[in-house]
């Protein structure tokens, strides 16, 4: 009979508020999974009396970091606290579908020499206008990023919901300066010689900006990740960045015809991006200004 892999949760945050509570009750609501920690690592910015009361109650472990020493500061911590089979790091603006976190434990048993999950992103319903279209660029990286090397890419490892191994990810070497950490842990689990997976079955829903200069924010801080990537892995990673014509071609008709007008609209928001934010983030750090809009609940 199969070993039964346990389970721990982190999520790294600095904002803190209602979102917050709202992601760890989507979490502790997952279904079909044995009880499981569910670690909530604040950077540096206290919570507010109810939101930490409501956390307790719902049985999280929170733990403070009075210095604020940015999110992979924090997963480090996390990382070392962990003392179960399988660890998922996660976000504070996130709701798991109920599965989630049991596709991701069952797909882990079925494949002894699987050490990352990449999990599916998929934007909350909305009715406003910018949200529509950003939500062309978060479905338009789902099927770019499944047609490029059968899923096997970073396209599919998304900060806002990545499962390892935990004795497999205690081994990354993981440098606090990191600003991209997500397309990092994914070269990383590469380099350490493990296998990733993007799992379509593995859906996590969070809220896509309301404004464009959130959305410019969070596109450009993207911008780094292969300059960033290539001096912490001290080689050239355009194979991994390059990505070939046809499955963009391919991307963007499936979405075209799902997404119609609001597909078209993306282009320009996506051309003015390029465009305006281009030295945006030249001198980043790993320290930005919180989202306001995709925290609300």
């Amino acid at each position: 009979m199969k070993k039964k892999l346990t389970l721990t949760v982190g999520i790294p945050t600095y904002y803190g508020g209602p979102a917050l509570v709202n992601a760890a009750k989507s979490v502790l609501d997952s279904k079909s999974v044995d009880k499981f920690r569910l670690i909530v690592n604040i950077d540096g910015n206290p919570l507010e009396p109810e939101i930490e009361k409501q956390l307790l109650d719902l049985g999280v472990d929170v733990v403070f970091s009075k210095e604020r020493g940015g999110q992979v500061a924090r997963i480090k911590q996390m990382i070392g606290m962990t003392d179960t089979d399988i660890l998922v790091l996660t976000q504070d603006d996130i709701q798991l579908a109920p599965d989630t976190l049991a596709n991701i434990l069952k797909t882990f048993g079925n494949y002894p020499k699987l050490t990352m999950i990449g999990a599916r992103m998929r934007s909350k319903k909305t009715n406003k206008i910018m949200e529509k279209i950003v939500d062309v660029a978060v479905e338009g990286n789902n099927e770019l990023g499944r047609r490029w090397k059968n899923g096997n890419n970073y396209l599919m490892a998304s900060g806002r919901c990545m499962a390892f191994r935990a004795d497999f990810i205690k081994k990354f070497d993981i440098p606090e300066g990191i600003i991209n950490s997500d397309s990092y842990l994914y070269f990383e689990n590469k380099r350490k010689g493990g296998e990733f997976l993007a799992l379509s079955e593995a859906v996590v829903f969070n809220k896509t900006p309301e404004t464009l200069k959130e959305h410019l924010k969070q596109s450009r801080k993207f911008s780094v990740s292969k300059g960033e990537n290539e001096k912490y892995a001290g080689e050239n990673l355009s194979g991994e960045y390059s990505i070939p014509l046809k499955p963009k071609l391919e991307a963007f008709a499936a979405i075209l015809l799902r997404k119609h007008i609001w597909a078209i609209l993306y282009l320009g928001i996506n051309l003015y991006t390029k465009i305006v934010g281009r030295n945006m983030y030249k001198d980043a750090v790993r320290f930005w200004e919180t989202d306001k809009t995709t925290k609300k609940v």
